[in-house]
């Protein structure tokens, strides 16, 4: 052998350069939902109808549930009969405020007559001031019979039922987007430091022959599961159709192109993790076996994170034989 004989060991050698690393990262994910709303009707009554129950998918304006109106629909009527007596009695009692102030100019009535004209008039804007509010009130309960959702989304949680008592204020059901659709994954920590919120993924949907969706990284956990050891990250993707329901699983791809020191794969032995080694040669021709930290891989090249500056050369073929300190030359 050419150590045994003191001679270099003929190797290929190739400078550490700076260029693209094209890498891709796939991963099984399970679509979940986003942000939820809360069903609280704004009156009490009995629920005379219910249109949708637990896991319905529902479209924004869709009606939820509604009121037996009887009793809020007289109330209505009898307001307004009551705030049309109301305003006939303010009518009546400021013309005679009016009256009254002329006479009392010309000294024809004494000034407890006209405050006690004064008194009457004040008292009727009061009135009709509360008859207003009052008809308001029932209007807004009236039209709070019917509540339709604010959100399009899938029924996540019921608490009501027909014919069941509600109170003002009382959670009766909660829905939950889709539009966008989230889509849960368990992130092993390493590859943590390689997702950034806004990043963009395609997900794969096997349930419809793997249609494509376009999304982007939408949330990172701060905390991780200790029993797993991952990051739960969210990605979301429009969801229009509502066609991806909770609980769906898709393929969800990252890709990137990322400019930095790299060396072919083929340089690197003993690789573990995120760590390997290669070996290094210096200006005397001599090797060093070099430890590098690794960041993404693709297209036959493997990202150097720290070990290796760029231009310093390293063996790329040949180093099955070599040992830490032989001296080297480019092969003939």
């Amino acid at each position: 052998m050419a150590r045994n004989s003191g001679k270099p060991i003929p190797v290929e050698i190739q400078a550490v350069d700076s260029g693209i690393v094209s890498s891709s990262y796939a991963v099984t994910a399970t679509a979940a939902v986003g942000e939820s709303v809360s069903i609280r009707p704004q009156i009490e009554g009995i629920i005379e109808t219910q249109s949708v129950q637990l896991g319905d998918v529902v479209e924004k304006g869709q009606e939820l549930l509604a009121f037996d109106d009887v009793m809020y629909a007289s109330n209505l009527e009898m307001t307004t009969v009551l705030l049309d007596s109301k305003k006939k009695l303010l009518d009546f009692f400021a013309k005679n405020m009016k009256e009254v102030e002329s006479l009392l100019a010309g000294d024809y009535v004494s000034q407890e007559k006209y405050s006690d004209a004064f008194l009457s008039y004040n008292q009727a804007q009061t009135n009709y001031a509360e008859a207003k509010h009052n008809l308001a009130s029932a209007e807004y309960a009236l039209a709070n019979t019917h509540i339709v959702t604010p959100i399009s989304g899938v029924i996540s949680e019921v608490k009501s039922f027909p014919s069941a008592y509600i109170k003002k204020g009382e959670e009766a059901m909660v829905i939950s987007s889709i539009d966008p659709i989230l889509f849960k994954i368990l992130l092993p920590e390493k590859e943590l430091q390689f997702f950034t919120l806004g990043k963009d993924v395609e997900i794969r949907l096997p349930a419809y022959d793997n249609e494509t969706l376009s999304g982007n990284i939408y949330r990172i956990d701060p905390e991780l599961d200790e029993v797993k050891g991952a990051a739960k990250v969210y990605v979301q993707a429009p969801n229009k159709s509502l066609r991806v329901k909770p609980g769906m699983t898709g393929v969800v791809y990252f890709k990137e192109d990322r400019h930095s020191a790299r060396i072919p794969s083929i340089a690197l032995i003993n690789q573990l993790d995120r760590e390997g080694t290669v070996f290094k040669v210096n200006k005397d021709g001599v090797v060093q076996l070099t430890t590098v930290r690794l960041g993404r891989t693709g297209g036959g090249y493997f990202e150097i994170l720290d070990g290796l500056a760029v231009g310093d050369k390293i063996v790329v073929a040949g180093q099955q034989s070599l040992r830490d300190g032989d001296h080297v030359k480019v092969g003939e």
